[in-house]
């Protein structure tokens, strides 16, 4: 039933990561859809330069919260459900030395995250995961969520690079992990979300190596 637990919520998660809110609101209130303009990306930034800064609140406040409630529901799926003793005994022994709670957190919030990016609701074509990876970080550690969100708006500031910013935090995710928790195996899941996001941004690599990646003060360019 553990293994069964933990199925139910990477499914229940991934779900609610793939309700992209940019897309459902540029389509509920503008009846438009957000990946037709700009850089084509389902995300804040490219919601922001083309239909400004409320839509772009309202996306990273529903793209944060979708993460938060992937937790809530993951930590009740494990409240509910009949779990042998024999099952907690076998993962209690798996998990040895680890924070429990951090691991469930942080299993939610890959699969919210990976949702979000692929949502299945949207044909697979989702945003970056950033405000979503950064409502994750908040739900795991606020502390970790503190430094890489100041770390982030240092980058942008000096660079005005979105993207730059983003995948710096995603770089030094797995580190702070490691900093604040000595946990092999958090850090290895850490590890798995930089990757995932730091792929999504792969164009956004391509563009700054380039000299061709958008500032966040450009308006409806490729971001």
């Amino acid at each position: 039933m553990m293994i069964l637990a933990f199925v139910l919520i990477a499914v229940i998660s991934y779900l609610l990561g793939s309700l992209n809110f940019s897309v459902i609101l540029s389509n509920r209130l503008k009846n438009d859809d957000v990946r037709e303009h700009g850089s084509g990306n389902a995300g804040t930034t490219n919601m922001l330069r083309n239909y400004g800064k409320k839509y772009a609140v309202l996306t990273i406040i529903g793209d944060m919260l979708k993460v938060a409630v992937a937790i809530l529901i993951a930590f009740a799926i494990l409240k509910i459900m009949p779990i042998s003793d024999s099952d907690k005994s076998q993962f209690d022994s798996l998990t040895a030395g680890i924070d429990t709670k951090m691991l469930v957190k942080s299993f939610a919030g890959l699969f919210c995250v990976l949702g979000h990016i692929f949502p299945c609701f949207f044909k697979f074509k989702g945003g970056k995961g950033v405000a979503t990876s950064g409502g994750m970080v908040f739900v795991i550690d606020w502390r970790i969520a503190l430094i890489l969100l100041a770390i982030f708006a240092v980058v942008v500031l000096i660079t005005k690079y979105v993207s730059l910013g983003s995948i710096v935090m995603a770089l030094l995710y797995p580190v702070m992990i490691y900093i604040f928790h000595r946990s092999i195996v958090l850090t290895i899941i850490a590890l798995v979300f930089t990757i995932i996001v730091v792929v999504a941004h792969r164009q956004n690599i391509y563009n700054l190596i380039h000299h061709k990646e958008s500032k966040i003060t450009d308006k409806k360019k490729t971001e």
